[in-house]
């Protein structure tokens, strides 16, 4: 009987324990930046940017524009509405500089900028920058 109680009193304090773990949003990237899985100085076009990618409220797409690698970004909401962003903001620019496995880009006339390195497991991990300097952090995925 003591053990059936001790059992009920265990499973019941549990929800209340989860309670006082942190809450917050999967982990960001690593700080710094992963290094290059690739040789930076070899000249790359960026084609293996070219597609969608996708990261948790964020959509973005990079495509071939007049011979440039141009890129847009679709956020559907956000966690960090002190960066600037509302929801459903849409920011769209050219990439100003790709390796094989490096992105850096900028947009918005210059209000975004952003560094990414891509991961051996084939996530772009990245840091976005406003004109005030604060950052915001993404881990990019292929979109399935």
């Amino acid at each position: 009987m003591r053990l059936a109680i001790c059992l009920t009193a265990m499973l019941l304090a549990v929800p209340a324990l989860a309670q006082d773990l942190p809450q917050f949003p999967k982990a960001g990237p690593p700080e710094p930046l992963p290094e290059a899985i690739c040789d930076t100085t070899i000249a790359n076009n960026g084609e293996w940017l070219v597609g969608r990618w996708v990261a948790p409220q964020t959509k973005w797409e990079f495509a071939r524009k007049d011979g440039r690698l141009a890129w847009a970004m679709d956020r559907k909401g956000s966690i960090a509405n002190d960066f600037g962003w509302t929801d459903g903001t849409q920011i769209g620019g050219l990439v100003d500089q790709a390796s094989g496995c490096t992105v850096a880009l900028s947009g918005g006339e210059g209000v975004f900028k952003f560094e990414g390195v891509l991961s051996d497991g084939g996530k772009l991990y990245g840091f976005a920058t406003n004109k005030r300097g604060e950052h915001v952090r993404f881990i990019l995925r292929r979109e399935r």
